[in-house]
């Protein structure tokens, strides 16, 4: 995804990207990113009529084959708490 972002922000201040898509050859600026082969070579092969429909295609393509990030899992504070509390009310009833 990062690449993707770093792309439109270059079309946006590098009239080149802009032209390379216009003549057909936006395979030479992808070239340039840090995008795998196998989306490199999807993107190449996205058909649009325009920049901004290439880039929400684009947007697809590269959020379809993104990893989910792993998500840490951590337990809840109350659980401890409720732990303690069923100790501390343990030991008054054993009194």
């Amino acid at each position: 995804m990062q690449a993707l972002n770093r792309l439109v922000a270059r079309s946006i201040v590098d009239p080149s990207v802009l032209q390379a898509f216009g003549a057909g050859q936006i395979g030479q600026v992808l070239g340039e990113m840090d995008f795998s082969a196998d989306v490199r070579h999807t993107l190449v092969g996205l058909e649009s009529g325009s920049w901004a429909e290439f880039a929400i295609q684009a947007y697809r393509v590269v959020k379809a084959t993104e990893k989910p990030a792993v998500r840490i899992e951590l337990p809840s504070p109350l659980e401890g708490l409720i732990e303690a509390q069923q100790k501390r009310s343990d030991v008054g009833r054993v009194a």
